[in-house]
């Protein structure tokens, strides 16, 4: 510490004394009881004697006088003080806001939840991928993992034929106990939550055929399909114990399952979308005449289509097969241009997509528009518009990822 050479106070307190002495104290500095040097002594003496300075008075001539304490910058705090904390919110779009993006199938993907891929590891949106869970093998203790999206319609109308079936037996219970109508449920049928979980996992041919033999193989009694079951599944925290998990089975033929189960999909939402159009003017379904598969005649036939709202978030779907002469020339491309609206129109050739006999389905379904060799679909912001639009795109990916 930096000290005075004629006595042993440090510096900051000699500093710190005489600014008492200049500025604040008016009565005289107040000193120590020990001695001082003379050095110091006559500092004080010549203070002393020096005539103090006295601020101008205000008076009635100065009275734009500003005293020294009010010429000094002041903080916006002091200045422009808040009354109180308060936090912006982002407003709330409104129905206007959101009509572009409404009947975009691309954009309510890309904003559905964020979920976990069990066998990447990545976190993608929900709507782009498959969605599996346990399903129950009638008459076995087999726990199968399948797609639960695809199987919706199996599941639901299983659940309904089990809950007929209970409530047949309940009645022929209660009649033989004569037990009076309105007694609830027959206490045989559990109570209990139903525990159905469900997995996320990326829709991919050469990913599900790599896995394949993993997942379907066994090692002692653990089968290879235990890796995928998360811990939130198995007991403590779950209903699953050692022997449920012994009975999870991972179908041998799942690349070829899924690929059956999505394309028996597709015939299914196509046949209830023809259906929907006549009740629902909304959907755009309009027939596309072209001479031959190429890019420039599906550029050609969208420019000679009428204008439609929304028509940049439509798709062209071909039913009819190649001619052998344009087969040679390769696949058309999955995507083209709309020479009004400059944006990219997907292009899904069923031919390629659906077999021979889901294609005779269509063809001899009831929907007249269904026969046509080429038809451009625009949905109206439904579920099921939509979804349709999702799984044809899925379904497309998963027979180019292979090739």
């Amino acid at each position: 510490m930096m000290e005075c050479a004629s006595h042993r106070l440090s510096h900051a307190t000699l500093r710190l004394r005489i600014f008492r002495q200049l500025y604040i104290s008016n009565t005289g500095p107040r000193f120590l009881n020990r001695s001082i040097s003379t050095s110091y002594a006559q500092l004080r003496q010549a203070h002393d004697e020096a005539p103090s300075p006295t601020p101008p008075s205000p008076s009635s001539s100065t009275k734009d006088y500003i005293p020294p304490s009010k010429r000094l910058p002041q903080s916006p705090v002091i200045t422009h003080p808040r009354s109180g904390f308060k936090k912006i919110y982002k407003p709330r779009p409104e129905p206007e806001d959101n009509a572009e993006l409404k009947r975009n199938p691309w954009a309510a993907a890309l904003a559905s939840p964020v979920r976990f891929c069990v066998t990447t590891g990545t976190r993608l949106p929900r709507r782009l991928m498959g969605i599996y869970g346990l399903i129950k093998r009638p008459d076995t203790n087999h726990n199968y993992l399948l797609p639960l999206d695809l199987l919706k319609d199996s599941i639901q109308k299983r659940s309904a034929e089990s809950e007929d079936e209970s409530l047949t037996s309940e009645s022929s219970t209660s009649a033989d106990a004569k037990v009076a109508p309105g007694r609830g449920v027959s206490p045989s049928i559990p109570r209990g939550r139903t525990f159905s979980p469900s997995l996320h996992m990326v829709t991919l041919r050469p990913l599900i055929q790599a896995a394949t033999p993993h997942l379907a193989s066994r090692l002692g009694k653990r089968p290879g399909i235990a890796k995928l079951i998360p811990y939130r599944w198995k007991i403590p925290v779950g209903p699953l114990g050692a022997n449920d998990l012994r009975d999870c089975v991972w179908r041998a033929d799942m690349p070829d399952y899924l690929l059956r189960l999505m394309r028996k999909d597709i015939v299914k939402r196509l046949v209830n979308i023809s259906e929907k159009l006549e009740a629902d003017r909304d959907i755009a379904w309009e027939s596309l005449d072209i001479d031959e598969y190429s890019d420039s005649a599906l550029e050609t036939a969208l420019g000679g289509m009428e204008p439609l709202e929304h028509e940049a978030c439509g798709a062209i779907l071909l039913f009819a097969a190649k001619p052998e002469h344009e087969a040679e020339s390769g696949p058309a491309s999955m995507t083209v241009i709309h020479p009004r609206t400059q944006t990219t129109i997907p292009v899904f050739d069923l031919s390629v997509l659906l077999s021979e006999n889901e294609l005779e389905t269509l063809r001899t379904s009831s929907s007249a528009h269904l026969e046509s060799e080429a038809l451009f679909f625009r949905p109206n912001g439904g579920h099921e518009d939509m979804s349709l639009m999702l799984y044809l795109w899925k379904l497309q990916r998963y027979l180019a990822e292979n090739s």
